[in-house]
């Protein structure tokens, strides 16, 4: 099934996926930089691939703020600090 972002813009961004593999630092900033903040929620929902897209699914309701989804989404997803 293809899965399509409503994203309305005139700059044509190279949205990223989050599939738990790759650092979630990473994602988040290129998220932040991809993604405007008035349509950070939505986004989520369609570039989250297999346990963070499970988690998204029943937390999302959860937040109203983004920076506070930004702080769970890297302590769930983020390595431990040794």
């Amino acid at each position: 099934m293809t899965r399509s972002l409503c994203c309305i813009s005139m700059v044509v961004r190279d949205l990223p996926m989050y599939d738990e593999l790759s650092e979630v630092d990473d994602f988040l900033n290129r998220f932040e930089r991809e993604v405007p903040k008035q349509q950070c929620f939505k986004a989520l929902k369609w570039l989250l691939r297999a346990t963070p897209a499970r988690w998204w699914g029943t937390h999302q309701i959860c937040f109203e703020d983004w920076c506070e989804c930004k702080r769970m989404t890297h302590m769930w997803f983020g390595k431990p600090q040794m």
